[in-house]
């Protein structure tokens, strides 16, 4: 396949380079081949040029096939992109109707073609080139009020009439909805076989592989193992409740799908962690790259076990909302020494290892001092957090680029922050306390300080919560000693115009934050506009906690958000400081 480029001469008498020569008034045709269309395609989609795309395989016959391919292997940027559309907090509220029936309409029409396609019914087989079926995106629809009542009856239309289930009692009238009520389980369940089947009839017809690679939803027990058979390209799920996982699911994906190394689970549901844990030890030894729990973690020994069954090639845990069980035999990850990534969360915040369980407390900071390629370490709400770290950060062997603590404990242990200090290989640097304790020592403050401020590699730095007793000094210091920062949020008090000339020298700077409380001016704020460069770009400033009687005018906060926007196409967000807020500062302070 080939397409031919028309190029008309300019009416100047040469048009040269080094491999062509153009003559007036000559019009001369190039063939592209049909790889380096497709790669044209590729390179459109990673642009996340959609528009482009739609254009190009509107044109012809010639560029149709490329552009749908990438179009639809792109899908799933698409439907972020345009599923949040009608956001804009500037626009009046019938720009943002207008333009949520929009998105409404071009997200539902996007879904429609690829069900369709599945039924055989479209010009061209859409479903066969999406790489991931996102059922959760397709269940937000389903579930969106502006999708309800413009676009449902569209949506169901037609030899659509098949997937359309609803509940036995009807919707009272309303002129904001519709009557009937969607049973989005059962829409999904329809639409999921539907595509898994005509993708895998339509490879075995042509001897080819399936194309999907990520599957994503609310799937029950039944449907997965089903689904997951026919997809023997399957990489990665996104599993709405464990529950679902069993030891069935995990001898099919065994069996079909070789390249399955990602799981990521909502919430574990179930009182007990025996199906999750099933599952996880039931797939291939030493398969799983990556696992992640989000939420409602509902899980124990024997998960924990199982994952020791991919200790060997398990690169990414997270583990968020952790019970207090689960805190207590974390010990019984010490085999898990690939990590390059751990995040764990504890939901109740109430064991503390080091005081009541002594024993996994020295075990899991061996385990820690072990995971030598260990880059990204996230430890949220765990009671013992600084002092596990106070002792893994000193290690040589250890070299952090992104760190994450929050939780009160970390602000009166002084050892911690001093060892920071010893992780000069930081990108990232987030660290959050809590309302109960806040840093009020000068000596803790600067001992603290002295430390971040050795991290010259940082890029993103977050102070907030504890922080309330950072002031003007301590930020210009940390702009002064941080020359790479890219994104920085900080809390504190008496903040003002005297931070913005510091801040203007962070030519990378495109997120700040600034919780603390500030007193700014229209003419400072407007000064430290007038700074930024190029290197800027994007870049969006947010003033959170601003005294109530130096409030801006609309007038004024109009002005800044035009240079925002003319300067480095910026943003900016302003916030008065809440009388609530306030308050509790003050009883802090007492």
């Amino acid at each position: 396949m080939s397409v031919k480029l028309e190029i008309e001469a300019y009416p100047k008498d040469t048009i040269s380079s080094p491999a062509r020569h153009i003559t007036p008034n000559e019009q001369r045709s190039m063939n592209l081949p049909g790889d380096i269309l497709l790669q044209i395609c590729e390179e459109l989609a990673t642009q996340l040029e959609f528009g482009v795309l739609f254009n190009c395989a509107i044109s012809g016959k010639q560029l149709v096939g490329s552009a749908l391919q990438w179009l639809y292997r792109t899908h799933n940027e698409y439907l972020r992109i345009i599923s949040s559309e009608g956001e804009a907090p500037e626009w009046s509220k019938i720009q943002k109707r207008n333009s949520k029936h929009s998105a409404a309409s071009k997200w539902a029409k996007l879904w429609q073609s690829i069900v369709r396609s599945s039924l055989g019914t479209t010009a061209y087989p859409y479903c066969l080139y999406i790489r991931s079926l996102d059922l959760t995106n397709l269940s937000n629809l389903l579930e969106d009020s502006t999708f309800r009542m413009a676009a449902m009856d569209n949506f169901f239309a037609d030899e659509m009439a098949e997937f359309l289930s609803v509940d036995g009692t009807p919707r009272r009238r309303s002129k904001r909805g519709p009557q009937v009520r969607l049973n989005t389980t059962n829409i999904l369940n329809l639409i999921g076989e539907s595509i898994t089947r005509y993708v895998s009839e339509r490879a075995d017809e042509n001897q080819t592989t399936v194309a999907l690679e990520n599957l994503s939803g609310d799937i029950t027990s039944v449907a997965l193992p089903i689904w997951a058979g026919r997809l023997s390209r399957l990489k990665s799920m996104t599993i709405w409740d464990g529950k679902s996982l069993n030891e069935n699911v995990a001898t099919v994906i065994s069996k079909s799908c070789p390249n399955f190394d990602e799981i990521r689970i909502f919430v574990c549901s179930d009182d007990t962690d025996h199906n999750p844990a099933s599952f996880i030890k039931g797939l291939r030894q030493n398969s799983l790259l990556s696992l992640e729990v989000l939420s409602n973690c509902r899980i124990g020994p024997s998960f924990l076990t199982a994952l020791n069954h991919h200790s060997e090639s398990l690169k990414s845990l997270r583990l968020q909302s952790l019970n207090s069980e689960a805190i207590k035999n974390l010990n019984i990850l010490q085999r898990c020494t690939a990590l390059e990534t751990l995040d764990l969360e504890d939901s109740q915040h109430t064991v503390d290892l080091e005081a009541t369980e002594n024993d996994v407390f020295l075990e899991v900071i061996e385990w820690f001092g072990r995971c030598e390629k260990l880059r990204e370490l996230v430890l949220n709400r765990i009671v013992c957090a600084p002092a596990i770290l106070k002792q893994v950060c000193l290690r040589n062997d250890i070299r952090l680029q992104r760190l994450v603590v929050t939780g009160p404990s970390l602000v009166n242990d002084t050892e911690f922050h001093r060892a920071i200090s010893h992780q000069t290989e930081l990108e990232v640097l987030e660290l959050r306390g809590g309302s109960d304790e806040v840093f009020r020592v000068r000596d803790d403050i600067d001992n603290l300080l002295t430390s971040i401020c050795q991290l010259t590699k940082l890029k993103e730095l977050t102070i907030m919560e504890s922080f309330e007793y950072f002031s003007s000094n301590e930020i210009k210091r940390l702009a002064t000693s941080l020359p790479l920062l890219e994104k920085f949020h900080f809390s504190g008090y008496g903040i003002g115009d005297e931070i913005l000339p510091y801040l203007s020298k962070l030519h990378n700077l495109r997120d700040v934050s600034i919780a603390a409380i500030s007193s700014f001016t229209l003419d400072g704020l407007l000064a430290y506009v007038s700074t930024l460069r190029d290197t800027n770009q994007g870049l969006v400033l947010s003033v959170m906690s601003q005294n109530s009687d130096q409030d801006l005018a609309p007038l004024e906060l109009q002005l800044i958000r035009e240079g925002m926007i003319a300067k480095v196409d910026g943003k900016f967000d302003f916030a008065l400081l809440r009388e609530v807020a306030e308050s509790e500062f003050d009883s802090a302070s007492d």
